[in-house]
């Protein structure tokens, strides 16, 4: 009997410090699945909303107001308004954390403001089916990213049925044709 309860103390205290570990194991197991069952605010699923034949692209932000989400305290837009005209090159600059990728999180509706409007040719953007106006804008990021295909195959990837037509002009609305031009076997 002495020689169990020495085996059971020990096992027990081999497995005390574990009991902390899996409490702490336990308490981030909860909060992942208490974010995994939270329900978007944005339906992107959704088969609501406007579809139309074409856009111009103007994109306008009216009074808006936004913070995020994780940070409910922190304002990053306090009434901004801005307007860009289809068809105009704007570059977006300032500071690390002054909300330039979040005017594009704005217009490609990953977020929605708390106050004011999104608009693209004058309409909110909360009008429109969500996957079919994301597909109707196109990004270029501070950070290229290619695919290890090629060239032609990179600018078709969000519209895999483009023309070589199609194509051409993509590069030269990115104002990427004369680079791209210079390359050997270029868009084959």
């Amino acid at each position: 009997m002495c020689e169990f309860s020495t085996l059971f103390n020990r096992a027990l205290g081999d497995a005390a410090p574990c009991l902390s570990a899996f409490a702490d194991g336990r308490a981030a197991a909860h909060r992942l699945f208490k974010t995994i069952r939270r329900k978007p605010e944005i339906d992107s699923d959704g088969a609501g909303g406007m579809v139309l034949e074409d856009i111009k692209g103007d994109v306008d932000l009216k009074d808006v107001y936004f913070s995020y989400p994780s940070r409910p305290g922190q304002l990053i837009f306090n009434g901004l308004s801005l307007q860009v005209s289809s068809g105009k090159t704007m570059a977006l600059v300032g500071e690390s954390g002054s909300g330039k990728s979040t005017v594009i999180n704005l217009v490609e509706r990953f977020y929605d403001p708390q106050a004011g409007e999104v608009c693209i040719d004058g309409i909110n953007i909360k009008c429109f089916k969500l996957d079919w106006i994301r597909q109707k804008i196109g990004l270029v990021s501070q950070e290229p990213l290619l695919f290890t295909t090629s060239i032609k195959e990179n600018i078709s990837y969000g519209k895999e049925d483009a023309t070589l037509e199609e194509v051409k002009r993509a590069a030269e609305l990115a104002n990427a044709a004369t680079f791209i031009n210079s390359l050997p076997n270029v868009l084959k």
